[in-house]
C-alpha cells in the first residue's frame, strides 16, 4: 500500500484563471496554463502513481493576499469544499482542514468545526502568517484544542516568509525561503515550549522538516552551553526541559526532500516510525514517480520501507482495514442533523 501525504488542490473558485499564483493577487496568472492543483488533475497524478490514498491539503497561499476580514470565510470555504471531496472520494482521499492559529477564537471554533462536523482528518497549518508563527501565545488554544481533538497537525510554509526582499529572482522564494522559514517556525515551537507543554501533540512537518535535520546539533549546544554561549545572547526564559534534539524526535518529517542523503539524515535522528512518503504532487505531478524512486531506493530494509510509504501514515490517521463510518456534512455555520436539539 502506499499512502501520498503530501499533495494539494485549491477550491474551484481559487484555481480561477484570473487569479494569482503566488498569493491571489500577484505572480503570473493561473489562465496562462491553468491552475494544477484541482481535483481533475490530482486524481489523475494519484491513479497514475498507483497511490491507493492521498491526505488532500490546500498549500493556501492565497490567504496571504486577502485581508483580515476575507481570511475566515476563504478558510470555511476551502473545509466544506474539504468535506465534499473526502465524502466523495471516501477511503481515497482524506482531507484536512486550513486553519490559522494565531487567528483568534473564531479560528479555534472553526479547527472544531472542522473536525467534530465536517469528519475531516486533520489540520494543516502555515509556518507564519503575516508575520505570526505557530508559537505566538496567541496560538496557544490552538494547540490546547488540537491536543484534546487527537489529530495530526501538518506544518507548511507559506508562499514566501522572512527575507523575501532577497527572494524574488530564480525561484529561490520555493527553494530556499520556503524551507527557511519551515525550519525556523519548528525550532520556535520546540525552544518556545510547545511541544512540552502540549506533549500529546502530532505534528507532521513537510519538506522534511526544513532542514531542521541538519541545524539541530546548533539548537543543542545553544542550549548545553549556557555560560560559555553568553555572547550569543541570553536564552530565556527557559520553556523546555530537554535539548532540542529531544524534541525533534517527537516530530513526524515527511520525505519532500528530493534527495537520498536528506531523507538518511531523517531516519538517523527521528528513526523510520516518524517519517511519512510524501511527493507534494500537484502542483508538480512530475515529481510523483520520482518521489516513490526516493523510497523504493532507500537502503532499507522492506519493513521499514513500508512503514514510510503507508504504515506511519495509516496510525497517524487512524484508519481501519475496514473502512469508516459514513458520516453526514455540515457546512459552516450548521450542525450535523444528530447533533441539533
Amino acid at each position: 500500500m502506499i499512502i501520498d501525504w503530501h499533495a494539494h488542490i485549491y477550491t474551484p473558485e481559487e484555481a480561477a484563471d484570473d487569479l494569482r499564483t503566488f498569493d491571489g493577487k500577484s505572480g503570473p496568472s493561473w489562465g496562462e496554463r491553468g491552475c494544477p492543483m484541482v481535483l481533475d488533475n490530482f486524481l489523475a497524478a494519484h491513479h497514475a502513481a498507483g497511490i491507493d490514498i492521498s491526505v488532500v491539503t490546500n498549500a493556501a497561499h492565497y490567504l496571504r493576499g486577502k485581508a483580515g476580514h476575507e481570511e475566515l470565510p476563504a478558510i470555511q470555504k476551502w473545509n466544506d469544499y474539504a468535506a465534499e471531496v473526502q465524502e466523495t472520494h471516501r477511503g481515497v482521499l482524506y482531507c484536512f482542514a486550513t486553519i490559522l492559529p494565531c487567528g483568534g477564537p473564531t479560528f479555534v471554533r472553526e479547527t472544531e468545526r472542522a473536525i467534530r462536523q465536517l469528519g475531516l482528518k486533520g489540520i494543516f497549518i502555515h509556518s507564519s502568517h503575516k508575520g505570526h508563527y505557530p508559537d505566538d501565545d496567541e496560538a496557544r488554544p490552538f494547540w490546547e484544542l488540537v491536543q484534546d481533538l487527537d489529530v495530526p497537525v501538518m506544518i507548511h510554509p507559506p508562499h514566501i516568509g522572512f527575507g523575501e526582499e532577497r527572494m524574488k529572482e530564480y525561484r529561490l522564494a520555493s527553494s530556499i525561503g520556503r524551507p527557511f522559514d519551515l525550519c525556523l517556525a519548528l525550532g520556535r515551537l520546540i525552544v518556545r515550549g510547545i511541544l512540552e507543554d502540549f506533549p500529546g501533540l502530532k505534528l507532521v512537518a513537510s519538506h522534511g522538516g526544513g532542514g531542521i535535520c541538519e541545524t539541530i546539533s546548533r539548537m543543542d549546544y545553544a542550549y548545553e552551553l549556557q555560560d560559555e554561549a553568553f555572547f550569543l545572547g541570553p536564552y530565556a526564559p527557559m520553556k523546555i526541559r530537554h535539548t532540542p534534539s529531544y524534541y525533534l524526535k517527537k516530530l513526524y518529517l515527511d520525505t519532500v526532500t528530493y534527495n537520498r542523503p536528506a531523507v538518511n539524515m531523517m531516519l538517523d535522528w527521528i528513526g523510520v516510525d516518524h517519517i511519512l512518503y510524501g511527493s507534494d504532487a500537484p502542483p508538480l505531478t512530475s515529481l510523483k514517480p520520482r518521489a516513490l524512486a526516493l523510497i523504493r531506493e532507500l537502503d532499507i530494509a522492506d519493513e521499514a520501507k513500508a512503514k514510510i510509504l503507508a504504515g506511519n501514515a495509516r496510525r497517524l490517521l487512524k484508519l481501519e482495514p475496514t473502512g469508516e463510518t459514513k458520516r453526514p456534512v455540515a457546512r459552516a455555520g450548521e450542525m450535523r442533523p444528530e447533533s441539533r436539539p
